[in-house]
């Protein structure tokens, strides 16, 4: 597959616009070829466009999130049309199954699954409400699944670390991120604040419903 990198580094400060176009190109080609973080596929599209002159760059001219997220859709469109989507289907069908299973814990699907930018790099990431982890690590080995305990970065500078648990799923590797069950009444502008891209159970199950992909005969 094509990956797409950026060469001309010519007048860095004056192009901010093309500049943060390009980071955000070679960083989507980096995520959805690769299967990188978004943080990795940021800092190594910078060093390869801008070289040498990478620690010069303003802040404000790097892209967002955001915009590294949209240019994942866009390179998924151009170059994994025929792959990506059918990746997708089978991972949010995976992930609805495990989301079933855990109907008690109010499973929320999130990450690149929830999102629609999943690829053959990606995992399933789901967030559910819990007393602690162990009640749910319990949960799962009492339905036959080993668990291995991990934590996540906090949600907001200084924050706590957020216990998770992983599981083999259906040939998949499911992350589950376990947060006190007051988080589950966050209000919507709460959630809107913190970024999250969060569905619930009828939320997949709407999506599959309604978009499904054929595969090509």
């Amino acid at each position: 597959m094509p990956t797409m990198i950026f060469e001309n580094t010519s007048d860095l400060f004056s192009t901010g616009s093309t500049l943060r176009a390009e980071i955000a190109a070679a960083a989507a080609s980096l995520i959805a070829e690769e299967g990188l973080d978004y943080a990795n596929a940021k800092r190594k599209a910078i060093e390869r466009i801008a070289g040498k002159k990478h620690h010069r760059l303003q802040r404000e001219i790097l892209p967002s999130n955001e915009e590294i997220e949209e240019a994942v859709r866009q390179y998924q469109k151009l170059f994994q049309s025929d792959s990506q989507p059918l990746r997708l289907q089978a991972l949010r069908e995976k992930a609805l199954a495990l989301m079933q299973l855990l109907a008690d814990f109010s499973p929320m699907l999130t990450g690149a699954v929830a999102n629609g930018t999943a690829s053959e790099h990606s995992d399933i990431h789901l967030h559910c409400f819990a007393p602690s982890a162990k009640e749910l690590g319990i949960f799962l080995m009492n339905q036959g699944f080993d668990s291995e305990a991990d934590s996540l970065a906090p949600q907001r500078p200084g924050g706590d670390a957020i216990e998770a648990l992983a599981i083999q799923w259906q040939g998949e590797l499911a992350t589950i991120a376990v947060f006190p069950e007051s988080e589950q009444r966050s209000s919507p502008r709460a959630e809107a604040k913190r970024k999250h891209y969060r569905l619930d159970i009828k939320s997949v199950e709407k999506l599959l419903r309604d978009h499904p992909v054929q595969e090509a005969p």
